[in-house]
């Protein structure tokens, strides 16, 4: 009885690692191609999210300036198309900008490295007691075009 292995014996071994070598190499690049897609929408909600809250909070600060006035509740926040950044009190003239990142990894228009991602905010004004708000982040990632958007409805709860 002969020890050992046979030369084809060798070549199907080899085969069938190199077979698993290259479904694992395969399903380890699909998993990273996914990662950058996932890591971009997370950023965009936040983007979206916080284009809410900062026209919520020109709608807060109207409250306090006006020591709680209920007429004067949506000052600046007219029907139209903007953009709003975090450091800014009111809104801005809607330019079709990409969003910059600083060095604080903070996002605004001013300075810092541009970014894939375009946030506009779309107020629409539809009753005197509350005012409809879009906001809406768009961005480009490997030729598709991507949109996220959050809305919600502002009220002049104050009124009596």
């Amino acid at each position: 009885m002969k020890k050992g292995f046979t030369l084809m014996e060798v070549i199907i071994a080899i085969a069938i690692i190199l077979a698993a070598l290259i479904t694992l190499t395969n399903l380890i690049s699909s998993s990273v191609a996914g990662i950058r897609p996932g890591k971009s929408k997370i950023i965009a909600t936040n983007l979206a999210q916080e284009g809410l809250e900062l026209v919520r909070n020109i709608r807060d600060n109207n409250w306090l300036a006006y020591k709680r006035e209920s007429d004067n509740w949506d000052d600046g926040l007219g029907a139209g198309d903007y953009r709003a950044q975090y450091d800014v009190g009111s809104l801005l003239s809607f330019v079709s900008v990409p969003l910059k990142i600083d060095s604080n990894g903070f996002y605004q228009y001013d300075i810092g490295s541009n970014t894939v991602f375009y946030r506009k905010i779309t107020i629409t004004q539809t009753e005197d007691s509350w005012i409809g708000v879009l906001s809406e982040v768009t961005w480009q990632e490997k030729g598709r075009s991507y949109n996220i958007g959050a809305r919600t409805n502002l009220y002049n709860w104050l009124e009596q």
